[in-house]
């Protein structure tokens, strides 16, 4: 009975390995996946400031990658140095650093050009920064 006894501890022991081994390996692949995302949105930023002139703030609501074509649909409040916001949606590239679409909701705020002056990002998990 020992034997039989220590058998079954030793099983009950490795099935609570792999489980907490498990649930480790997910966390830090969420915690990667979320820091990938925020690189991209960084990178989505700068290309968006060569597109639009006059930004002064971009607070991404929130972002997700298709996994079917490698995009990413970022859904933002663009302000300007007037203090004018409109709030749209545009697609990003990551390979390519290109925006993929854009939906032009008001043309007088989303002026096409380019911001050189640092402007303040606001991303998807509330972190700000100026790019």
């Amino acid at each position: 009975m020992p034997k039989k006894i220590r058998k079954l501890s030793l099983a009950i022991l490795m099935i609570i390995t792999l489980g907490i081994g498990g649930k480790v390996y997910m966390d830090k692949r969420e915690a990667q996946k979320q820091q990938d995302l925020l690189a991209v949105e960084k990178q989505s930023v700068k290309v968006l400031k060569n597109t639009f002139a006059d930004i002064k703030e971009v607070k991404i609501e929130k972002s997700a990658r298709n996994e079917m074509t490698g995009s990413y649909r970022m859904f933002v409040t663009m302000i300007n140095k007037h203090n004018e916001s409109v709030y749209f949606t545009y697609g990003f590239w990551k390979e390519r650093n290109e925006l993929g679409d854009y939906g032009v909701e008001n043309e007088s705020i989303q002026k096409e050009g380019s911001t050189v002056n640092k402007i303040r990002v606001i991303f998807s998990n509330n972190k700000e920064e100026y790019i």
